[in-house]
């Protein structure tokens, strides 16, 4: 019985010492990974931090130019939208304006200033000609008012003398209430015209419209010219005239409309 307490007895100690052997080692495993998981920690917290950090920095700015580039897209977008606008509003204006208008109308885009001799201010080439119907001497219109006469055509475009030529001479009237008062309209050598000749009833109201009236067969009536701005004395101190200003700016010309016969 003995034997078998003291036998009992060995393999309790052995077991509590086997166990504290375990317990230490485990501890002592423990401790010498310590470094190891301290310096994994420290890498993680200053270098990987910084790492992933600075590729979402990254991202975040590649990110932000996206979006700058896309507002700028929409900017120009909206600047076209805008430009289509005032585009269309100014075609359909002209095309109110033929409409009005008895006869048929030929829509021309303006080519070039200046015609087709070099230097010379008062003439603009537009893109119709014989074969789309357009003969010499045509009048030249736009919504403003009037722009001048078809001087000279070739098949696919003409040339058009403005009236700011001294030789385009036009018979206005001016709109005087219920008198009369007429002349000849002409370059004037600037940007202004000069009504000549102004003979009537009444004397000339300021800032009053200047209109053709049709005499001589060249031009229909009623088509406008541009604002008498005051009236002298001409040279010889007899003949009344007049400066008037252009209804239609003839440096911005971009689409102009031809009176054909057919």
């Amino acid at each position: 019985m003995k034997t078998r307490q003291g036998g009992s007895y060995v393999a309790i100690a052995l077991g509590a010492a086997v166990a504290a052997v375990l317990v230490c080692w485990r501890s002592a495993a423990v401790e010498a990974v310590y470094p190891v998981d301290r310096a994994k920690r420290s890498f993680s917290q200053r270098v990987w931090t910084r790492v992933t950090g600075f590729f979402r920095g990254a991202e975040a700015s590649a990110e932000n130019v996206r979006l700058r580039r896309e507002v700028a897209s929409l900017a120009l977008l909206r600047g076209d939208v805008e430009r289509l606008e005032a585009e269309n509003a100014r075609l359909r204006g002209a095309l109110g304006y033929v409409a009005k208008e008895q006869g048929r109308w030929l829509a021309a885009g303006v080519l070039s200033a200046g015609g087709g001799a070099a230097g010379v201010g008062d003439r603009i080439r537009v893109d119709k000609g014989s074969l789309s119907g357009v003969v010499d001497g045509a009048i030249v219109v736009v919504p403003e008012g009037l722009v001048g006469r078809v001087t000279s055509v070739t098949p696919h475009t003409s040339e058009v003398t403005l009236v700011t030529d001294g030789a385009v001479k036009v018979a206005c009237e001016v709109e005087a209430g219920p008198g009369e008062l007429r002349g000849i309209l002409s370059g004037g050598g600037d940007e202004l015209l000069v009504l000549r000749h102004i003979s009537g009833s009444v004397e000339a109201p300021p800032r009053a419209r200047v209109l053709t009236s049709g005499r001589g067969g060249v031009f229909p009536r009623g088509i406008e010219v541009g604002t008498l701005l005051g009236t002298r004395r001409g040279s010889d101190g007899l003949a009344l005239e007049g400066e008037v200003l252009p209804s239609v700016d003839y440096s911005t010309l971009e689409d102009v409309f031809i009176r054909c016969a057919k």
